[in-house]
């Protein structure tokens, strides 16, 4: 039986979000479906590049943002 998977199940599937019998149907069609799965690697890829992206404002934007704030709300007005 041929079961068309799309990148949000596979997506669900990388984040271990799927059912147990979607997990044994996916693990089968990614054995089976070298397309599907060069899909996933291409996912698994990006999702391991996550952790080494930056995920801090630089200082410079934490600056406007106060100095934006600051003229907004000033004291008296809290």
């Amino acid at each position: 039986m041929k079961h068309d998977f799309t990148p949000e199940d596979l997506v669900r599937f990388l984040y271990q979000e799927t059912s147990p019998e979607e997990t044994v149907l996916l693990q089968q069609a990614l054995v089976n479906d070298q397309e599907l799965n060069d899909q996933y690697v291409e996912l698994k890829d990006g999702k391991n590049a996550l952790p080494t992206a930056a995920i801090r404002p630089s200082l410079s934007s934490i600056e406007r943002i106060l100095k934006y704030s600051s003229t907004i709300l000033s004291p008296a007005t809290l």
